[in-house]
C-alpha cells in the first residue's frame, strides 16, 4: 500500500480509495492551468493541477438497493455515478437543449414513422471494438426481453413499434421497431405511428455494449472494475454500494466530449445530515432545503455561499383525490379546494426561496408551459371556494363527509408542514372534516397505485422523465397514475405528441393544461426548486445561469446526459476551503 500526495493521484491508476478531510493550515495551490489532465484536456485558466481534478459527490443510500450502473440493466436500482460509460444518442445543455451526443443529426421520415440517428465514427469502447448502431439495437431488444423484466418498460411502451408486445411476450424481442439502417453508423427507430418527442426521449439511449452483453448475458459486468466495459471517459476502480463507489479516468476514450474533472466520487451515507459534511469538506456538493439553509445561515463558512437554484427535474408537488368517490366525483369540490389554497402565503412561509407557486402541471421554463391561462381556475379565493361548496350541496361545509388527507414520512421540501397548512385551511375556511395521516413512503404508493386506489385524497410529487410536455402530461392521462378519466384531455395528447410544428403543439397542450386545471382531479400546490451549494474552488461555465436565469448543474446532472461535463473543473483556490485528501490506495 502506498500514500500518494493529491497530486499524485490521477497517475496512480486504478484502485480502491480511502479518504481524510485535510487539516493543518492551507498552503497556496499551483496553478494547472494549460496542463493536462489523464485524459489529455488542457486545464483551463485559473484551474487547480491535475491531481486536484476530482469530484467528490454524496449520495443519500436510504432505502435504496443498488444493483447496477446502467440504465438499461435496471433504473431505480442504479447505484451512484451511474450511465458515465456510454454516451447516449443526444444530450441536454443547460438551456435544455436538445444537442449531439453520439449521434450528430436526426431526422424523421416523410411518413413520420420513424426516426433515423446517424453515428460518430471512431467512438470506440475499452475492448478494442467500435460504437456502432448494434449496440444501440441490441440494448434496447434487451430492455423489452421479458426474461430480463427491465423495470422501466413503460418508457417506450406505444413508442417502439411492437415493444410492449415484445415485453409482454406477444413478439420476440428481436422483432421490436429498432434496426440498423443503411450502415453501422445508421441507427433507425420506427415508431406506433407519428411521434414528434423521440430525440428527447432519447436522452435515456445510454448503451450496454453489445459484444460484452452476449460475453455476460446482462449489463451487471460493470459493477466489477474487472470486467467494466466503457466508451466514456470513465471506467470503474472502486464498488463498494455501503461506502464508495469511484470513476477514474479511461484513458482508452476516443469520444469528443472530454471532461476536466477526469475522477468522480460517490461517497454514500446511510441517513445523516449532509450539512456538516459538506462544511468539513468530506464532500464537495450538498443539496439544500428550506431548513438547513436556515442552519448554513448561521454557520461561518456555509453563511456567504452563493445559493445555486434550479428546477432540476421540474417537480410538481400536488393534492391529488379519488375522483371516482364521493365527494371527490363532484368536480364542484374538486374546484372549491383549489380555490382555497392561498400558494403565495405558504411558499413564503414554509419553502422561500426553494419554491414557486403551482397554478398548473407544468413548471415555468418547461416545454409548452403556460400559467397565465391557468390562474382564473384555481387562483385564492375563499369567497369563490365558499360558493362552489355551497352549489355542491354542502354550505359551510354542512354533511361534507369525513376524508382522510396521507402524506409520506420523511418526504423534501418541508411538506409536513405543508400539508398542515393546507388542511387548516381548508378545515378552517369551508368548514369542512378532513384529516391528516402520514405513512411510509412504500406503503403511501402501493396503496395509490392500486387499481382502484386505496387512497381518496394524498400529496405527492412527479419530476419529468424526459424533456418534453407528453411526459409531464401524461400522468393524468386515462389509465395512468390516477383515476381521472377525459376522453377530451386524452385526445388532445395524442394530438400534441404527434404534431411537429411548434406553434400548432403550444396551442395544443396549452388547451390540456387549461382543460386539467379547471377540472382540478388535483390541486397544484408549488413547483420545486433545488438549492445547492458548490464547494468554492467547483467552477465552470455549467454554474451559471441559463436562459430561463437558473443556476448551478441543470437536469440531467453531471453525467454522459449533459454537456455540463465538458463545463466544470476544480479552480487554482482548492487549498482555501476544507477538501477531502486521496492519501491512500490500493
Amino acid at each position: 500500500m502506498s500514500t500518494l500526495s493529491r497530486r499524485g493521484f490521477l497517475a496512480a491508476g486504478a484502485g480502491a480509495l480511502t479518504l481524510a478531510a485535510c487539516g493543518g493550515e492551507s498552503q497556496p495551490t499551483q496553478s494547472g492551468a494549460g496542463t493536462k489532465n489523464a485524459l489529455g484536456v488542457k486545464l483551463p485558466a485559473g484551474a487547480a493541477p491535475a491531481g486536484d481534478q476530482y469530484y467528490v459527490q454524496p449520495f443519500d443510500s436510504t432505502g435504496a438497493s443498488y444493483k447496477a450502473l446502467d440504465f438499461y440493466e435496471s433504473v431505480y436500482s442504479r447505484a451512484p455515478l451511474a450511465d458515465q460509460f456510454t454516451i447516449p444518442l443526444v444530450r441536454l445543455n443547460r438551456d435544455y437543449s436538445i444537442v449531439p451526443g453520439a449521434a450528430t443529426s436526426w431526422e424523421q421520415s416523410a411518413d413520420l414513422t420513424s426516426w433515423t440517428f446517424h453515428l460518430r465514427k471512431g467512438i470506440m469502447w475499452s475492448d478494442g471494438k467500435e460504437l456502432t448502431a448494434a449496440d444501440y439495437v441490441e440494448t434496447l431488444r434487451y430492455s423489452a426481453e421479458p426474461k430480463h423484466a427491465w423495470d422501466f418498460t413503460w418508457f417506450w411502451s406505444g413508442v417502439i413499434k411492437d415493444y410492449k408486445e415484445a415485453v409482454a411476450g406477444e413478439v420476440p424481442a428481436n422483432s421490436i421497431g429498432v434496426k440498423q439502417g443503411s450502415d453501422k453508423y445508421t441507427l433507425v427507430i420506427e415508431t406506433e405511428g407519428p411521434i414528434a418527442y423521440v430525440p428527447s426521449a432519447c436522452l435515456y439511449t445510454t448503451p450496454l455494449s453489445a459484444a460484452a452483453l452476449d460475453k455476460y448475458g446482462s449489463g451487471s459486468y460493470n459493477i466489477n472494475p474487472e470486467t467494466c466495459v466503457t466508451c466514456g471517459p470513465y471506467t470503474l476502480t472502486k464498488f463498494d454500494p455501503t461506502a464508495t463507489i469511484v470513476l477514474g479516468p479511461n484513458k482508452k476514450y476516443t469520444g469528443p466530449f472530454k471532461p476536466a474533472i477526469d475522477t468522480l466520487v460517490g461517497k454514500i451515507y446511510a441517513g445523516g445530515d449532509m450539512l456538516p459534511r459538506f462544511q468539513t469538506g468530506q464532500i464537495d456538493q450538498i443539496g439544500v432545503t428550506p431548513l438547513n439553509l436556515k442552519v448554513a445561515a448561521k454557520n461561518p463558512r456555509t453563511k456567504d455561499l452563493h445559493l445555486y437554484k434550479n428546477p432540476n427535474d421540474f417537480q410538481i408537488w400536488y393534492t391529488f383525490f379519488d375522483t371516482t368517490k364521493a365527494p371527490f366525483n363532484n368536480v364542484k369540490v374538486r374546484q372549491a379546494l383549489a380555490h382555497c389554497v392561498d400558494r403565495d402565503a405558504i411558499i413564503k412561509s414554509l419553502l422561500e426561496p426553494l419554491a414557486t407557486p403551482a397554478y398548473g402541471y407544468l413548471t415555468p421554463g418547461y416545454p409548452f408551459a403556460v400559467e397565465e391561462p391557468l390562474k382564473p381556475h384555481t387562483n385564492y379565493d375563499p369567497q369563490k371556494a365558499k360558493a362552489l361548496l355551497a352549489e355542491a350541496g354542502f354550505p359551510d361545509g354542512r354533511g361534507f363527509p369525513e376524508v382522510t388527507f396521507n402524506w409520506w414520512a420523511n418526504a423534501v421540501s418541508n411538506t409536513s408542514s405543508v400539508v398542515q397548512a393546507l388542511t387548516e385551511n381548508w378545515n378552517k375556511t369551508l368548514g369542512v372534516n378532513i384529516r391528516l395521516q402520514e405513512i411510509d413512503k412504500t406503503t403511501f404508493y402501493d396503496r395509490m397505485n392500486k387499481k382502484p386506489t386505496q387512497l381518496t385524497m394524498g400529496f405527492v410529487p412527479y419530476g419529468m422523465d424526459y424533456f418534453d410536455a407528453s411526459n409531464m402530461l401524461s400522468v393524468y392521462k386515462s389509465g395512468g397514475r390516477h383515476n381521472w378519466d377525459n376522453a377530451e384531455y386524452d385526445e388532445l395528447l395524442a394530438k400534441g405528441a404527434a404534431e411537429s410544428d411548434t406553434t400548432k403543439r403550444q396551442d395544443i397542450y396549452t388547451q390540456a393544461q387549461v382543460l386539467l386545471t379547471q377540472d382540478a382531479p388535483a390541486v397544484f400546490i408549488f413547483h420545486l426548486l433545488y438549492g445547492y451549494y458548490y464547494a468554492p474552488y467547483i467552477k465552470g461555465a455549467a454554474l451559471g445561469k441559463n436562459a430561463d436565469g437558473y443556476d448551478g448543474i441543470q437536469w440531467p446532472g453531471f453525467n454522459s446526459t449533459s454537456d455540463s461535463l465538458q463545463q466544470l473543473h476544480v479552480a487554482d483556490n482548492v487549498d482555501s476551503w476544507p477538501r477531502q485528501k486521496p492519501t491512500d490506495l490500493q
